[in-house]
This record gives structure tokens, C-alpha cells and sequence, in this order.
């Protein structure tokens, strides 16, 4: 079930599927769907991110990523990923330190002895006209493996609004 987080700055809005969220130690696991408010840099509406946050050091990788051509992870999927990126910082007073601080407040721990599952699938095509990059394609900025479109923060490159948070320009 899809849960509004946060807004960005640029209009962007990011949801976080409350039923997704897995805690095992300090690893949180939990699906974001970002829907843009204008297309980004693939035409794209919306994108799904598996996201793996480590509260105890304080930072996050995207496990997986697609891209879609509507709103809210509707329509043809633009480009889809699997491979897990590197770990990055979660900077104060962005987006992602936003969806961090609902995810972690949503979940309570699983058993000592439950793992994490494995991250499901990419959603199937809509229709024939799906389109896949293949690796050799993969447009990822050469020092970070986020998805085009997304920083290294997992936001859009814009602060949340929030009257606690003030907007910075710090990354």
C-alpha cells in the first residue's frame, strides 16, 4: 500500500510501500515510487526503487530501479536494473533522509532468525512496446551506480518541504 512520504522541492512526490518495509539489525529495506512532476531525462513519470538503508551508518544503496511512462509505476517500462549499487551517505534535510525517518518509524524488526527476501521482480510490461536498456547501455554516473535522474541521496537533486526542514543546497 502506497504511502505519500515526502514532496520535493521540484513537485517530485515520493510514496514508500508501508507493507514492503523489512528491518533486519540496522538494514531497512522498502520500495519508493517517485512520481515526477515533469518527465525526467528518459521521458519517464515515475520511477520504483527497491532502496536499502543501514541506520547505523547512516547511508543507502538501490538494490533495483525501473522507470515507467506514467504516473504512480503505470504504463511501459522505460528501463529497469538489478544490480545492487554502492552505498552512499544519507545527507540531513533531503528526501531521502525523509523516506529514511518514515520507513524506520513504520516497521519493527524481523525475528533474529528471519533474512531479508530476495527483491521481487521488475514489474511486467503493460504491453509489446517495453523497452529494456541492457547493461552495455546502462546510463549510471561513472562515480555512483544511482539510476539517471536519481542523486546520490535518492532524491531529485531537490530538498523536501517540510516547515522542520529548511531547503538546503547541501549534497
Amino acid at each position: 500500500m502506497w504511502m505519500k512520504a515526502t514532496e520535493g522541492a521540484d513537485g517530485t512526490v515520493f510514496y514508500i510501500d508501508r507493507d514492503s518495509i523489512k528491518k533486519e539489525g540496522s538494514l531497512i529495506r522498502v520500495w519508493e515510487l517517485q512520481d515526477l512532476k515533469a518527465k525526467g531525462p528518459l521521458e519517464e513519470k515515475s520511477r520504483r526503487v527497491l532502496v536499502e538503508y543501514d541506520s547505523k551508518n547512516e547511508r543507502r544503496r538501490v538494490l533495483s530501479f525501473s522507470f515507467h511512462g506514467e504516473s504512480m509505476g503505470a504504463g511501459v517500462t522505460l528501463k529497469s536494473d538489478q544490480t545492487p549499487g554502492k552505498w552512499t551517505m544519507v545527507a540531513p534535510n533531503t528526501t531521502a533522509a525523509v523516506v529514511f525517518q518514515v520507513a524506520s518509524a513504520l516497521k519493527r524488526p524481523v525475528g533474529k532468525t528471519s533474512a531479508l527476501p530476495p527483491p521481487p521482480p521488475p514489474p511486467a510490461p503493460s504491453d509489446g512496446s517495453t523497452q529494456i536498456i541492457s547493461e552495455g547501455d546502462k546510463e549510471l554516473n561513472a562515480s555512483s551506480s544511482e539510476p539517471p535522474g536519481l542523486d546520490k541521496n535518492g532524491g531529485s537533486g531537490a530538498s523536501s518541504k517540510s516547515p522542520e526542514q529548511p531547503e538546503t543546497n547541501d549534497k
